[in-house]
């Protein structure tokens, strides 16, 4: 995706998608740098969502399909493969037969103990009490809690930027105050998050990492 910035003399400012998901900022002759990198993180979700209508998920995301690039807490980092190894910023990871995708999972299984300890102490902060805390690997959801207050997270929420590991959390730990999807289960996430609903709806646009792995 290539960002193009065109400066006039015009007052508004437009953001623009063309028919190969580009984005087309145009904006008056003193819109700093800093202020156009406000308005494209604040339009994000937009522009993906108008990317993924446009063309479609599989290539709006293409690299990462293809384990090119991964997202981790929501950073997107290139993958290089150097003769028997993978290196994503500043890990270097030994491919198992060659493998790129079984690798990568099995890297991010690893390092699932971040979510494992980011609930842990978001249930100390808010109160929460569970049985247990185990990570697993789903296609169609991010976690779960049961009757027994049994939380599973998915080790690909790792991808995720945190506010939305964070929505997460809060989520499964209030089932275990309600086990349903009632009034009372949403105010109590709210009182936690007052902006859960735009982090519900954000992240529909990182579904796709349920996929890759």
């Amino acid at each position: 995706m290539e960002i193009t910035v065109k400066r006039s003399q015009r007052k508004s400012i437009t953001i623009k998608i063309d028919e190969n998901g580009n984005v087309i900022i145009l904006c008056p002759k003193n819109f700093s740098n800093n202020n156009v990198s406000r308005i494209l993180e604040a339009k994000k979700q937009w522009i993906i969502k108008t990317q993924q209508n446009l063309l479609g998920t599989k290539k709006v995301y293409k690299d990462y399909y293809l384990y090119k690039k991964i997202f981790i807490l929501g950073q997107s980092l290139e993958i290089k493969k150097e003769e028997k190894f993978l290196i994503i910023g500043n890990n270097q990871l030994k491919i198992i037969r060659n493998d790129i995708k079984t690798t990568l999972k099995n890297w991010l299984i690893s390092k699932s103990e971040y979510i494992v300890k980011r609930i842990e102490s978001l249930a100390k902060i808010y109160q929460f009490s569970y049985k247990t805390i185990t990570t697993i690997s789903a296609k169609k959801k991010w976690g779960s809690c049961d009757n027994n207050h049994n939380i599973r997270l998915n080790f690909k929420m790792l991808c995720l930027p945190k506010e939305y590991i964070d929505y997460i959390c809060i989520h499964e730990l209030s089932h275990t105050k309600h086990l349903n999807h009632s009034k009372n289960f949403y105010r109590e996430i709210q009182k936690i998050l007052p902006n859960y609903k735009n982090l519900q709806k954000g992240i529909k646009g990182w579904s796709f990492v349920l996929e890759l792995f």
